[in-house]
């Protein structure tokens, strides 16, 4: 008989096996045969570390089934390719048997919003053993006391293609948070996606591009500082996966056997023939702000955050 340790664990236990939770709104390819990881007897993975919300556990740490290797941090910002870039660490590390960590994810889907994410987070952060993703932003709730100890990858867009995509995600495809923790964040989202319907795409481009704008400059700050960071471009995931994947396998010095590496890059190929708004991958190609942004609006994203704009490239 198993044990429910906690309301919301890290890792969801049927009998003897261990299974990881897709990423809401994740659109996955089918499996491509690679051979699951050993089985987990729950009596023998204790957990390291765990976070409390309003009194109740909601996130446990297991115990490494890696414990040798250099925690790695993979960071992005929303409507940058950061779920494809999740669900393809996740993959990468199923075939690796290193133990994936998406807190970010966990807090969307149990409803805890942003404001709310406890402080001792920085608890489940260790320098050896984990990898990090989900990350949307860097965060400012929690310290990450490791973070300059280990790899860290960012992914990022420009930020008038990601705003635009995030104006159809937000009115249309974007999956609601849960609500077991909190209805907090379900509220809000439910109202972002309101007042978005009732917003003209110019208007809303113009009112929300500066907080992609902010959270490129955080990274900025964020990868001087670093002593072992990457920075990846949007373009590199989306139409160069095979040398996107072994970029990454070589920074961070991870051996995959023959063939694997492929693998990913062929399961994770997804691409719209036709863009759908509907979809959560509504289309994937760059300078789509080109067709949905007026030249006004356009014009005057470049002139106020030029800089950030020439920084990484963008103009």
């Amino acid at each position: 008989m198993t044990r429910n340790r906690t309301l919301w664990p890290g890792r969801r236990i049927q009998g003897r096996r261990t299974e990881i939770r897709p990423e809401a709104g994740a659109e996955i390819t089918p499996e491509t045969g690679e051979q699951p990881g050993p089985a987990r007897d729950e009596d023998k993975t204790p957990m390291t570390a765990s976070i409390a919300y309003k009194g109740k556990t909601i996130y446990e740490l297991p115990e490494s089934r890696s414990p040798d290797i250099s925690s790695v941090f993979f960071m992005s910002v929303h409507k940058s390719g950061s779920t494809l870039m999740n669900n393809l660490i996740r993959a990468a590390c199923g075939m690796l048997d290193y133990e994936f960590v998406d807190i970010q994810s966990h807090f969307f889907n149990t409803g805890i919003s942003d404001a709310d994410i406890p402080a001792e987070t920085s608890e489940i952060f260790k320098p050896k053993g984990y990898v990090y993703s989900g990350f949307r932003y860097f965060p400012n709730q929690y310290e990450i006391p490791c973070l300059n100890d280990c790899p860290l990858i960012v992914l990022v867009r420009d930020p008038r293609d990601a705003v635009v995509s995030q104006y159809f995600s937000l009115s249309q495809s974007h999956p609601m948070p849960g609500k077991d923790a909190d209805d907090k964040l379900f509220k809000h989202m439910e109202e972002q996606r309101k007042a978005t319907l009732g917003s003209d795409i110019n208007e809303f481009a113009l009112r929300e591009v500066g907080s992609f704008v902010k959270k490129l400059e955080t990274y900025s700050e964020v990868l001087k500082a670093h002593p072992k960071a990457r920075l990846f471009q949007y373009e590199e995931i989306i139409y160069m996966k095979k040398k996107w994947i072994m970029s990454m396998l070589n920074f961070l010095e991870w051996k995959m056997k023959p063939g694997q590496p492929m693998n990913l890059a062929n399961r994770f190929n997804v691409v719209p023939k036709a863009e759908d708004a509907s979809k959560h991958i509504r289309q994937v190609h760059p300078q789509n702000y080109m067709t949905k942004l007026s030249p006004e609006t356009i014009a005057e994203i470049n002139k106020t955050y030029s800089s950030t704009l020439l920084r990484y490239n963008y103009i």
